[in-house]
């Protein structure tokens, strides 16, 4: 009986659910979920938001309904048949976040280890004063600018200048890219193109406090925008509302900086 009773477990250990964080959604802003393979989305789908599959274990969730509670979303990982028992609900605030599941963490979505010639660039971008602001927005004590959009090779990198001036620290959630057209209309159902860092000097738990400033350079694969695009960015404040939204529009681009891609020196090793 025992015997049967092992078996009988290792059998079930695939359809284990595994308890996750709430992965919380919007209308407008897409919240992706990152797993190590291809994925099952188990049951049946809730009409309160939408799920797309872009393959690759990538999947996209939008809110269709407003103000929701948690709603549960299984979702089996093929390769491992872990089951993931994932929370779902409404926030505009804290939606269009990457979430990693398994072995897939997001700060795996960002080149930890970039190459030298990007953090040398990134480097140099983030030194000095502010300089070609491109953009710049204000809430609660909080200002950001964007500034020294620069291009190098087959990267465009831009830097992120916060300041505050209140007595309530400024700790940075996270900070989201994408492309949409700026005449869209709210509610308005619309195409955005999520744009990933290659690279960000951008660390975890950074905070910004009273009269202090920060300088955070992001590199990107080269990109242009149409008349009617913007890359939109988005910063969220941990545990607050004093969130920050920024454009960067084609004629932002037009006249970009361009700075020379450093050469590697090659390794000299010194004679015995």
């Amino acid at each position: 009986m025992k015997r049967l009773t092992v078996i009988f477990f290792l059998a079930l250990i695939g359809k284990i659910a595994f308890a996750q964080d709430t992965a919380y959604v919007s209308h407008d802003k897409a919240t992706a979920l990152f797993f190590q393979g291809p994925v099952k989305v188990l049951g049946s789908q809730s009409s309160k938001y939408v799920i797309t599959d872009k393959g690759n274990g990538v999947l996209t969730i939008k809110a269709v309904a407003s103000n929701f509670k948690n709603v549960t979303l299984s979702v089996q990982d093929q390769s491992t048949k872990k089951v993931y028992s994932i929370p779902v609900a409404y926030s505009y605030g804290r939606a269009g976040r990457r979430i990693g599941y398994g072995k897939t963490l997001v700060s795996n979505l960002v080149n930890d280890r970039p190459e030298l010639a990007e953090e040398t660039i990134a480097q140099q971008i983030a030194s000095g004063k502010r300089a070609d602001v491109a953009t710049h927005e204000k809430t609660g004590g909080i200002k950001a600018w964007i500034n020294k959009v620069s291009l190098a090779g087959n990267r465009i990198y831009l830097r992120l200048d916060l300041r505050n001036r209140s007595n309530l620290p400024y700790g940075i959630d996270f900070v989201r890219f994408y492309i949409r057209d700026r005449k869209t209309v709210d509610r308005m159902a619309t195409h955005e193109q999520e744009i990933v860092p290659l690279y960000s000097t951008l660390r975890s738990r950074t905070a910004v406090v009273k009269d202090h400033e920060v300088a955070k350079v992001f590199a990107f694969k080269r990109f242009s925008l149409s008349e009617d695009e913007a890359l939109f960015i988005e910063v969220y404040e941990r545990s607050g509302n004093r969130h920050l939204y920024l454009q960067i529009r084609q004629d932002n681009l037009d006249n970009i900086k361009v700075i020379p891609v450093p050469s590697r020196t090659p390794l000299t090793l010194a004679a015995n």
